[in-house]
């Protein structure tokens, strides 16, 4: 009788898997126009206080949950540094103006946009607690989710949207961010999967799809965020785009803005953009942007404010449109958790297999580009206080105080005992991490930021009458 009830349900499972599910990914609703004072928009998050003259900035990259840890560590240790500045006694966390991420970066900047520092406590007891890559694997084996995934409207990543939905984000929509606007602003990018371009998840790049954001849930950008080719799926997005009646949004408001400053020239950025609203008979020629892990654009989030800022021409046109008026600090933290650790192939001379030769394929490139992404982020930060210079000695008005400071801090694996150094490289890109690689990853980047120079350089500049060792 065993025997028999075990062959039923097999053949039970397989009949439901051997369905053809019509299950589908959650679709991103059109826009109807566009309108600069609604939606997930920079301009309406950051620069809303006059008197603000200090913007910091914190970006984290790729690299699972060790690239979330490590930047947690960091937010761990902003949270502890108390600052003086413009007559108040704050902490430099609560100065934070915008936070970047992708991948394992993004569930850590999604869960600060969600809920601030008690978003910061429920992504440490859902993701940093407990057993969540086994739970994430396990539910995609249930009888349910393979009904699922047997649509083609339904992918791997799409069943990790609904687990981190479940787990962490609990429903949250972009709605329930700009509904509400207050600091920081959470960009979180994937990559786009045709041009390679970096996908962002707020308005301004909606507009160019003539879709609404607002209706986006928090774990869907996360998951296309964090979709890495072969494990997951990409994650597909309507483009909205058209000139039909009733289709055309109106003019997207970066095209807008930057066409407005003196002597535009269209960006590359800019150029990538411009692609989603590209027609052919009234339709747009993309009419589906299917998106992959965002590493392959930008695995350190170097480029993000580089791109931004050269979509306006320069720093001083781009701080003007975000609303800043008068900056005396401008402060950039990148939290890379790339690891550079020898691989078990070069201890070997067997020939590597063709699963690790496809990895291959996706970490080459992203390293590379990573390197060079942080070579231009620190050759740019240096032009742009030249650019501030050269317009205060001609006498323009700017958003920026004659004494202004920009400041550049890395915080990596990297560290002076080569024991731990490769022992932090040597911690998995995984879903779950053992509770001692999280307390020596949190405890690392809190080290590495208190004793950067750059950083120390910094604060001393906050508190000038304060002694910093």
């Amino acid at each position: 009788m065993t025997r028999w009830l075990a062959r039923c349900a097999g053949a039970a499972l397989c009949l439901l898997v051997a369905a053809c599910s019509s299950a589908h990914y959650a679709i991103n609703p059109p826009l109807t126009q566009v309108d600069p004072h609604k939606g997930y928009r920079l301009q309406r998050f950051v620069a809303q206080d006059p008197d603000d003259s200090l913007l910091l900035h914190v970006s984290f990259s790729g690299g699972g949950l060790r690239a979330a840890t490590l930047g947690l560590g960091v937010l761990d240790e902003l949270r502890e540094t108390p600052i003086h500045w413009a007559g108040k006694d704050e902490r430099l966390f609560d100065q934070i103006d915008i936070v970047m991420g992708l991948s394992g970066g993004s569930m850590l900047v999604g869960s600060l946009a969600m809920g601030g520092e008690a978003g910061l406590a429920r992504f440490e007891e859902a993701l940093l607690r407990g057993t969540p890559q086994a739970d994430f694997v396990g539910g995609l084996l249930t009888p349910a989710t393979l009904w699922r995934l047997s649509s083609p409207n339904y992918g791997r990543s799409d069943a990790l949207e609904h687990f981190l939905d479940d787990r962490l984000f609990r429903g949250s929509r972009f709605g329930d961010l700009s509904a509400q606007p207050r600091k920081p602003f959470a960009v979180i990018y994937a990559s786009d999967m045709v041009s390679g371009g970096r996908f962002e998840f707020v308005q301004e790049q909606f507009d160019f799809l003539c879709s609404d954001l607002d209706g986006v849930k928090l774990a869907r950008a996360v998951a296309a965020s964090s979709a890495v080719p072969l494990l997951l799926s990409p994650v597909t997005f309507w483009n909205h785009a058209g000139a039909a009646p009733g289709k055309d949004c109106g003019p997207p408001l970066l095209r807008q803005a930057a066409r407005s400053q003196p002597g535009h020239v269209s960006s590359r950025r800019l150029v990538e953009l411009e692609g989603y609203r590209d027609l052919q008979a009234a339709e747009p020629r993309r009419p589906f942007i299917h998106l992959i892990d965002g590493g392959l654009a930008d695995n350190v989030s170097a480029r993000g404010p580089t791109d931004y800022i050269g979509q306006f021409g320069g720093i001083v046109s781009s701080a003007r449109f975000a609303g800043y008026q008068r900056l005396q600090r401008v402060v950039f933290i990148v939290v890379n958790a790339e690891t550079s650790a020898r691989a078990p192939e070069d201890l070997s001379a067997q020939v590597p297999g063709p699963l690790r030769t496809a990895f291959a394929l996706a970490d080459i490139p992203i390293n590379r580009n990573s390197d060079i992404a942080l070579d231009q982020m620190r050759a740019t930060v240096q032009a742009w206080r030249d650019e501030v210079r050269q317009a205060q000695a001609r006498g323009e008005d700017t958003p920026f105080a004659d004494d202004v400071e920009f400041h550049l801090v890395e915080v990596s694996l990297d560290s002076p005992d080569p024991a731990l150094s490769e022992r932090l490289k040597a911690i998995p890109t995984s879903l779950q991490l053992p509770e001692a690689d999280v307390a020596l990853l949190r405890e690392h980047a809190r080290q590495r930021l208190r004793s950067s120079p750059e950083f120390r350089a910094m604060l001393r500049s906050l508190q000038p009458t304060a002694t910093q060792e």
